[in-house]
């Protein structure tokens, strides 16, 4: 049997041990899940940014082609002229108003005649195109906002509607068409169009309506529904060209990867080209000591040339990141409090019984039993003077023999102790030689035939008698270990379950003793 001190060092430190590896299990896992949540919440922010997005795309070309079937039928209703200027004004002016991204609206003619509207903040501008006597020339009016004529000017022209990149695409597509961005003629900046035929059988000519839509305005019309304030939206294609809000002055808007001044999205759609091709999966990079969250979605889902991208600065998603790893650490900080408040508890009950101050020492038997003598009677400890003799009486007594035996049984159902036999209650050793043994031998059978009569044959597993030879005098030494069974002392028919109650052995009756070994198992 290991000595008591080994025995409490191994069971401190199994303990510890434990409570460590269950601490660095739920460490490793809370740091798991809170990246998780990191991810997670990141995820499914920027799903919502990117489908925001994308939905705001789809929106805007919807009420776009509404409002250009809308003029078609309207034309077809009301045989739509270029001719009628106050018709075009009436029809023209508040679809216009209406719809700010709407940046002007062209109706042209396949004669290579046109009518241009746009929306000055006040009023409106028209630029009427078309043959003159000295070849093409343009008439551009300014119409206040209750359309009344300002101001009036012709000069020659050599625009031409049909050179336009919407117009005769419109005349053979059964629908609305869409341009891909481009430069506008007036303005020199760089937008998309969407366009669609008016034609009748009975007529020669057939006219194209066009909406011309300013990139910029569109862009700035999706990052106000943005996710956040530092959020960026942009377009990119597949043969590598992004269009950036205001980031280019180039004739189609869009730029290649290596033309691009901004680091971070050159960094970004680098990262998203290079090992996430086609996902859209939610990615993070690092730039500049800040982390950036982006995704992106295909502008449709039958063509995946364009796709839209958003990207949000982490610290714009935070709130929600912190929330959830506050609750997962404080979880985990519950956890690992709990384990280490019942390895606590563990090592203060069961680490007593293991206590090298109050067991003996086999290694080193003569300065334990002083130290155990110096410490004095108590929870664990117990003197006795003699193993059998009463000394007054100067004979063996079997009241003797059970005083210690008591003791034994005691501390079987507490913590375990020592009884140190030949030790006077005040810590004198009278010696073993008062039990007036032939010899050691017959000393230790006595005390295994009291044991094996007393207490059971099957218990002495638990105990271990020592004899040691100390100032001239030899002292038995008692060790008993914590029984997890319950022991009943025998004396005869009668049994008795004591238990240690400081430096006493006190009897329990039957009805304690059910509720004592309920508790302590």
């Amino acid at each position: 049997m290991d000595t008591p001190r080994i025995v409490t060092r191994h069971f401190s430190r199994d303990l510890l041990l434990v409570f460590l590896v269950i601490s660095a299990v739920v460490v490793a896992a809370v740091s798991y899940l809170s990246t998780r949540a990191r991810h997670d919440i990141s995820q499914k922010y920027i799903d919502g940014a990117a489908k925001r997005a994308v939905g705001a795309f789809q929106a805007l070309a919807e009420t776009t082609s509404r409002d250009l079937k809308l003029i078609r039928d309207w034309g077809l209703t009301f045989n739509l002229s270029l001719a009628d200027t106050d018709g075009l004004k009436g029809l023209l002016f508040p679809i216009l108003k209406r719809d700010r991204i709407i940046f002007g609206i062209s109706v042209a003619d396949t004669d290579g005649e046109s009518f241009y509207v746009v929306d000055v903040g006040d009023g409106w501008r028209t630029s009427r195109t078309g043959k003159t006597d000295d070849g093409r020339g343009t008439v551009r009016r300014i119409w206040d906002a209750d359309r009344n004529l300002i101001s009036e000017e012709t000069k020659a022209s050599v625009y031409d509607p049909r050179q336009r990149p919407w117009f005769f695409p419109a005349l053979s597509t059964k629908g609305v068409f869409w341009t891909p961005p481009y430069q506008f003629y007036d303005r020199k900046d760089v937008g998309i169009t969407a366009s669609i035929a008016v034609s009748k059988a009975s007529e020669e000519t057939s006219l194209v309506i066009a909406l011309d839509i300013l990139l910029d305005d569109l862009f700035r019309e999706i990052q106000r529904m943005g996710p956040s304030e530092n959020s960026r939206v942009f377009i990119f294609r597949r043969d590598a060209q992004l269009y950036i809000h205001e980031a280019t002055d180039n004739s189609s808007g869009f730029q290649a990867i290596g033309e691009i001044n901004d680091p971070l999205i050159r960094k970004l759609v680098t990262s998203w080209t290079g090992e996430q091709q086609s996902s859209e999966e939610a990615f993070s990079i690092r730039h500049k000591d800040q982390s950036w969250w982006s995704g992106f979605r295909p502008l449709e889902r039958a063509n995946l040339n364009i796709w839209i991208g958003v990207m949000v600065p982490e610290s714009d998603i935070i709130g929600g990141i912190n929330q959830r790893r506050a609750g997962i650490w404080s979880v985990g900080g519950i956890i690992i409090a709990f384990v280490g408040g019942l390895t606590l508890w563990m090592i203060r009950r069961y680490g007593r019984s293991f206590d090298p101050t109050t067991h003996f020492d086999s290694s080193r038997p003569g300065e334990s039993i002083n130290n155990l003598i110096t410490m004095g009677e108590g929870r664990t400890v117990e003197f006795k003077a003699t193993m059998r003799m009463n000394l007054h009486t100067q004979k063996p007594g079997k009241e003797i023999e059970k005083a210690w035996l008591k003791s034994v049984a005691a501390f079987m159902n507490t913590n375990g102790g020592t009884i140190l036999l030949g030790v006077r209650d005040d810590g004198e050793i009278a010696g073993l030689e008062q039990d007036h043994f032939d010899n050691e031998d017959k000393c230790k059978l006595h005390f295994k035939n009291l044991i094996s009569q007393h207490i059971g044959a099957e218990l002495t597993k638990h105990l271990r008698f020592t004899i040691v030879r100390l100032d001239g005098k030899q002292v038995g030494v008692v060790s008993c270990r914590r029984c997890t069974d319950p022991v009943f002392l025998k004396i005869g028919k009668n049994e008795a379950f004591y238990i240690r109650n400081g430096p006493s052995s006190d009897e329990l009756s039957v009805s304690k003793v059910v509720a004592y070994i309920q508790k302590r198992t």
